[in-house]
Order: structure tokens, then sequence, then C-alpha cells
């Protein structure tokens, strides 16, 4: 396939340039020791376990619009400290559980092996943007606090148009906000549902960030597979 007309590049945040999924096991483990929460579940593998389900089925919904943010934020730590048997207004303590997670997460700066190199080849070449479904007040902190917010052209977020991805309206609103044109340009993101079908969907060219070891006879909206962030510069 040949790459040369690509002019504009989106990259998906989370867990394909900053490394979400490490960071977040830091930010755990951190409002579990502070909220002291031991006293309800003194097996931490067991409240990362239910955090880490219900967590990852309301994203499911959130992806698709089928619940708010506000929803989500609020019932992944509700839902989480209800079955570890906390007492209270459950509601009250897990917001501001959340809170802190959020900010702390957000300050932490481990970013994906081959990010950075990715990153400084990219910029050079191409209009390099992100396009996320995380939130507004989290995605620019992170940003700045992995110190790589001057790779960055616009930071586009499903907050601003109150469009998840992989819904078609995200992607077009990110074309709007960069000026692209679809055919010149790639999505690169590790979610095959929200980055590379929606993206493909919408008239993008796709590359797939094998994070999750996807059969790659199974991701045909996949203009190109990667297992590291290094294969895509040969690629572009």
């Amino acid at each position: 396939m040949n790459w040369d007309n690509i002019k504009t590049v989106f990259v998906d945040l989370d867990d394909t340039i900053w490394w979400f999924s490490e960071n977040s096991k830091v930010a755990l483990r951190y409002v579990y020791d502070k909220f002291e929460l031991s006293k309800y579940e003194p097996e931490y593998e067991r409240f990362r376990d239910i955090y880490a389900a219900k967590n990852l089925e309301l994203w499911d919904l959130y992806h698709y619009g089928k619940i708010e943010k506000d929803y989500l934020v609020t019932e992944r730590y509700r839902y989480t400290l209800e079955k570890i048997g906390a007492q209270g207004n459950l509601e009250e303590l897990a917001k501001a559980v959340d809170d802190e997670y959020l900010y702390y997460l957000s300050s932490l700066d481990k970013l994906m092996p081959g990010a950075l190199e990715l990153l400084e080849y990219l910029v050079k070449k191409y209009d390099v943007n992100i396009l996320s479904n995380g939130f507004q007040e989290v995605q620019l902190r992170k940003l700045r606090s992995s110190k790589i917010e001057g790779y960055i052209h616009h930071l586009v977020l499903s907050d601003d148009c109150g469009i998840t991805k992989p819904l078609r309206g995200i992607f077009d609103y990110a074309l709007e906000r960069t000026g692209a044109e679809p055919e010149s340009t790639v999505m690169i993101g590790d979610n095959y549902d929200a980055d590379v079908e929606g993206a493909k969907n919408a008239g993008w060219r796709t590359i797939l960030f094998n994070l999750k070891s996807f059969d790659r006879t199974k991701v045909p909206a996949a203009d190109a597979v990667v297992d590291k962030l290094e294969e895509i510069i040969e690629i572009l």
C-alpha cells in the first residue's frame, strides 16, 4: 500500500502514546491507600479487579454514547465501593476518589515504549494531532506531564464535540478542526472498534497498534497492523 499521500496523522492517546495501563495501576494503588480502602477490602488485588472490570464495561457504553461522562466517573467507583462493603454516602465518596484518581493519574508521565521516538519522527513530516475519548481536563495535563505537548498540533477530544469514537461525527469534527482531508489522513490507535473501524468508516487510512494481540485476519479495517510503535516509522 502506498502511503505517500498522507499529510495528517491522528494518534490515540491512552495506551498508544501515553501508557495508560501502567500509569493507571500506580494511580489506583494511590487512591486505595489514600482513602484507606483496605479497611473495607484488605486484598488490593480484589479491589483492583472489581474496579477494572466495571470501568471497562462503562467505557464500552460511553464509547457508543449509551451513558454520560458524569455517570461513568461516579459509577465506576460507586459500584466498586459498594462491592467491597464501604459505608456512608457512596456517591460522595466515589466522586472524591475519582477526582483524586484523575488528578494523580494525569500527573504521571510514563509513555508507551517507542512513543517518543515515533512522535519525534512524525512531527518532522506530518501534521500530528491527538484524537481521544478521554476527558478534556485530564488529557491536556497528561500531555504536559509527559512533556509531549510540543509534538501535538491539535488535541481533539470527544468532550469538545459531544461525540465519541467510533461514531462518525467525531472524525468529521476532527477534519474540520484541522483542515485535513480524509483521503490524506491516517488514524493510529490500539482500540480496533473505536480507532480503526471508526476512522475507516470516515474514509481515513488506519494503522492498528496491536497491543491487545488481535488475530490479524480479523481486523479488516486496519490498513496496517504493528506490534511495536517503531514499526510505524517504516510504514510512514
